[in-house]
């Protein structure tokens, strides 16, 4: 390693003599540098040992630095492209499930018959109360999808144009597929309510005339296909029914049912 160097401001180097005689020389050297510049100033700068690198500099140090840590950057960038992927892939293989599922399930809706109907009175006075108990067959002629009769269904017994004779309640149930099952329905009347003449004679078996009731119910359906919800609906049904004697077990002469669905 060479011990140092003189610049001067003519841009020429002259090394540094190390015996006296090279240093006479290089005097000389000097002078005659000045006389050739008519009298410009010379400025000798020797670069000190320590300032000369045994070490690669620092610059080289950040570089390193920044070369190691873009690499985890990386990876991490490849990990979540992969998570997005992965979430794509189950986003598509779901939305085939359900395609499947939709294109299988004829969602028909189920069928009722009034299979049988009973009334009875219950206390005195002011707080008479009457209730019509309904077993309800009803058919589910889907061959894919199970049908769950959901809460909120609301039903209601009336006559022509008077107001509901009793309400109540349709139950919650599950249904299977291609099978049929009974639903046991109960409307109650409010305490102390006055009902039409003719259904007051019925009742009390003085008259045998036939009577038409209204049974109304609306339901929520919802259709599932193994795991898979596939639709829901609310289910409104209006059977008109035409009884004999409303007394214990009622004699049902026919009955005709209407649905609609939203």
């Amino acid at each position: 390693m060479q011990e140092g160097r003189e610049y001067s401001s003519t841009g020429n180097v002259h090394p540094k003599p190390n015996s006296s005689d090279d240093e006479d020389e290089y005097e000389d050297l000097i002078n005659d540098t000045s006389h050739d510049h008519d009298h410009n100033e010379t400025y000798v700068i020797q670069v000190p040992k320590d300032q000369i690198y045994r070490v690669p500099p620092p610059e080289n140090a950040i570089f390193a630095e920044q070369k190691r840590t873009a690499v985890p950057q990386t990876k991490s960038m490849f990990s979540v492209n992969c998570i997005l992927l992965s979430a794509l892939i189950l986003l598509l293989v779901i939305a085939f499930i359900t395609g499947i599922c939709l294109a299988v399930a004829d969602k028909a809706d189920p069928t009722f018959r009034v299979h049988r109907m009973h009334v009875a009175t219950k206390g005195k006075g002011n707080r008479k109360q009457h209730e019509f108990d309904f077993t309800l067959r009803s058919k589910n002629a889907n061959n894919h999808a199970v049908i769950l009769f959901e809460k909120g269904g609301k039903a209601s017994l009336s006559y022509r144009d008077y107001k509901p004779l009793a309400k109540g309640e349709f139950p919650t149930s599950k249904q299977d597929t291609d099978s049929s099952e009974y639903t046991k329905l109960k409307l109650v009347s409010g305490s102390g309510k006055t009902f039409p003449k003719v259904i007051q004679k019925s009742m009390n078996g003085t008259s045998h005339t036939a009577i038409k009731l209204l049974l109304g119910f609306n339901v929520p359906l919802r259709f599932k296909v193994g795991v898979f919800p596939v639709k829901s609906k609310i289910l409104s049904i209006a059977c008109n029914v035409k009884v004999k004697r409303l007394i214990n077990r009622v004699r049902i002469l026919s009955q005709d049912c209407d649905y609609s669905t939203s």
